[in-house]
């Protein structure tokens, strides 16, 4: 565990260099924000991909080359480059592009690049292109079956022949195969019917609606029925006269949607339907196929969340078989994965629960009988990777030996003995090759641009691809030190990020911006490059600001005992520790306690302003960008999960109401933005608010609107947006 961490002046090192230059500058506002994560950020090997049964990867070099290198010696063995293909893109009908998109290996031979026009396929050596499937006209989320025809036959280095696309237009879900046969396997016209998509909002680990069984031979998808949730207006104004555009949006205590699950047969072309049991509105999640693609299980919640049921479906009647086991919490169960079988492990799974305090791994067998934990302690599985082919062991990313950071484990399946195979301190983002027995690692500290390397899954020695180096020695680089501090509960430990102006004169007194978001799934301050820190924080130090940022009780990385003390009180929790934090700025002789401003997003945005209107004076200006003013106006899944329903707890909704601390706005100053098309936090909680501002004759309160924007701000416009928020405190703060 991360416990001690001293102070880093960037500009007194040069990482990876040996020397400085001599004329250094600040950011621009252009660079701060739209080149983080492109030039400004620490080399690496971009869309680095493992090349199948070869010991070879493939990474980008620039937008229009694609790289083949050996694993051993990292010798480049080949280059496929946009230019060079042009011609056999031109010969099979197809406009090459100018730039490689995206790819994916679909055997040792053949790449498969998408485009407006369909699938194209593209041999290793650049001299053949192939057009794969054309997508037809209006279709979109496209899934394609995992059979592969071409390896059945034994024809490694024939281009790959899947049997089915599966596309939706609009309500339909439709398959295609190469010979141009069409199947229809929904065909809604109602109107609320939503198929084949993410439901539940994309809560409890529910990102795709389509899932092939893994032979290929059958189609799960998600049915949900929006029809009796209330109709949410939005206005669209980029062309003509402004149109209505409705969403269908659930809110706390209200009519929720109604999700089934359908089991297309591909051989029987038919439908059924999963019978399932429960309220017609609880949630249907995770769900993960037997190995024979004869059942489907799935983790059913109950609409309060405070039960979980996982259970197991004929694939081939709809009916339902058994309940594996059952989760109960007296806060929430949050399911986020679906269960993984061994392989060949006679009907062995691996389920993750945060049961313990900890999100951790369970070995079962699929009676649902529980075999033994495989992992356990005060740490975290963040990620899973798969099981060796021969189901020996399951890889994980972890925290266990670096609590801000993570690291690469593999877990004997036997005995849960954990062995780390990652060996460079910091954060390692992984690439694993289960088949290849073989992992890339992506790793930067805080402290060190990091590099690329790669390693054997046994363990043992690793080797480096790339280092990076320094990027950021042209500019004049703040003071950025990492700090623990206990939480208000006095035992839990609290990291945050401080951020001092270059040349900092210590016997001067510096504004101060605390930077916050404090809710769940997400987390600030890592082991990363610089500690996660965004450059505009950067350029604010630049400017003349002390900048402090501080994952509190409730946000993510740290288990569920972390998490969940926020449960029916959201803001309080978070408050009293943030304020800690603002406790341990004051301490700092080169702060201003008088001049502390606050900037935060969405759930940030609803602790920025809580804490501006509720913690005294401590905060003198506020920035709040899709905030969150009122819990009972956001959706079923999330806000039901944190505070029950407004009918179960009423106190903690009003506590959490900011319209009641609108009087507190005097002496202070508040900008509040939001993007006309939110469909996460709607508009309506601004303009509440600036109601209850105007009834109370407050007028301290400023508001901007981004008329093309959802949630966020992104793009170009976002350097529109941060400067907004910069002006705003460089003339109130």
């Amino acid at each position: 565990m991360l416990r001690f961490f001293q102070a880093l002046l960037i500009i007194s090192v040069a990482i990876g260099t040996g020397r400085l230059f001599g004329q250094q500058r600040n950011f621009t506002m252009e660079e701060a924000v739209l080149r983080q994560r492109g030039s400004l950020w620490p080399e690496t090997l971009n869309q680095f991909r493992w090349r199948p049964s070869a010991p070879m990867y493939s990474y980008m070099r620039g937008n229009d080359t694609l790289r083949i290198a050996e694993s051993g010696s990292g010798k480049r063995v080949d280059a496929l480059s946009i230019k060079a293909l042009k011609r056999e893109f031109e010969r099979i009908g197809v406009e090459p592009p100018d730039s490689w998109r995206g790819y994916n290996w679909v055997n040792s031979s053949w790449l498969q690049l998408w485009f407006p026009e369909g699938e194209v396929l593209v041999s290793a050596d650049g001299r053949r292109v192939e057009m794969g499937w054309r997508i037809p006209e209006g279709a979109d989320n496209l899934h394609v079956s995992p059979r592969t025809l071409g390896a059945q036959a034994g024809k490694q280095d024939a281009p790959p022949q899947q049997e089915w696309l599966q596309y939706n237009v609009g309500q339909r879900i439709e398959l295609i195969n190469r010979k141009g046969e069409r199947r229809v396997v929904t065909a809604d016209t109602a109107v609320g019917i939503v198929n084949g998509r993410a439901v539940h909002r994309n809560e409890f680990g529910c990102n795709d609606g389509i899932f092939w069984s893994p032979n290929g031979e059958r189609l799960a998808f998600y049915r949900m029925d929006e029809s009796m949730v209330a109709e949410y207006p939005l206005v669209e104004i980029d062309e003509g006269v402004a149109k209505a555009k409705p969403i269908r949006y659930p809110m706390a205590g209200k009519a929720s949607h109604h999700v089934t699950m359908g089991i297309y047969s591909v051989a029987d072309d038919r439908v059924v339907w999963l019978q399932t049991r429960g309220a017609a509105d609880h949630y249907l999640t995770n769900p993960a196929w037997s190995p024979d693609g004869d059942f489907l299980y799935l983790a059913e919640l109950n609409r309060g969340q405070d039960t979980m049921r996982l259970n197991c479906y004929d694939a081939r009647t709809g009916a339902f078989h058994h309940e594996l086991f059952r989760e109960t919490s007296p806060q929430y169960v949050e399911p986020l994965h679906p269960l993984e079988f061994v392989p060949g492990g006679k009907g062995l799974f691996v389920w993750q629960s945060q049961r313990t305090g900890h999100n951790h791994l369970y070995l079962y067998q699929e009676s649902g009988k529980l075999i033994r934990a495989l992992t356990e302690g005060d740490w975290d599985v963040l990620d899973t990777h798969g099981f060796a082919p021969d189901g020996r062991r399951y890889f994980v990313t972890g925290n266990a030996d670096n609590t801000i950071g993570r690291d690469l484990y593999g877990i004997a399946v036997s005995s849960g003995k954990r062995t780390r195979l990652t060996n460079q301190k910091g954060y390692n983002q992984v690439v694993v090759d289960l088949v290849g027995n073989r992992f890339a690692s992506f790793w930067t500290a805080f402290n060190n641009p990091g590099g690329v390397y790669i390693g054997s899954l046994n363990g043992g020695k690793t080797r480096s691809l790339l280092m990076a180096k320094n990027p950021l020695l042209a500019y004049r680089m703040p003071g950025i030190r990492l700090v623990t501090l206990k939480a208000a509960d006095g035992k839990t430990e609290l990291y945050g990020r401080l951020i001092t102006p270059p040349d900092m004169d210590s016997s001067s007194r510096y504004p101060v911006v605390v930077y916050v978001y404090g809710g769940p799934h997400a987390q600030l301050v890592t082991d990363r490059w610089l500690g996660d820190a965004r450059y505009w924080e950067l350029l604010m130090a630049q400017r003349g600001y002390v900048v402090w940022v501080m994952d509190n009780r409730g946000s993510s990385g740290r288990g569920f005992a972390f998490e969940q003390p926020i449960h029916r009180q959201l803001g309080e929790v978070e408050m009293a520790d943030q304020m800690e934090g603002v406790k341990y700025l004051k301490s700092l002789r080169f702060t201003n306690p008088d001049r502390f401003g606050i900037h935060g997003w969405s759930f940030g945005g609803f602790m920025s302003m809580s804490l501006l209107l509720r913690q005294g004076n401590t905060f003198k200006v506020a920035v709040v960008g899709g905030p969150v003013t009122d819990w009972s106006l956001y959706e079923v899944m999330y806000g039901e999960r944190y505070m029950d329903t407004p009918q179960e707890n009423p106190d903690g909704y009003a506590r959490a109401d900011l319209r009641r601390y609108v009087k507190n706005l005097r002496g202070k100053r508040l900008l509040m933005i939001h993007g006309y098309i939110d469909e996460t936090v709607v508009l309506q909680h601004q303009l509440q608010f600036l109601n209850a501002c105007i009834a109370t004759g407050r007028y301290e309160v400023d508001t901007f609107i981004y008329p093309s924007h959802p949630h966020n701000v992104r793009g170009r416009d976002r350097v529109h947006l941060m400067n907004k928020v910069t002006d705003y405190f460089e003339e109130y703060l």
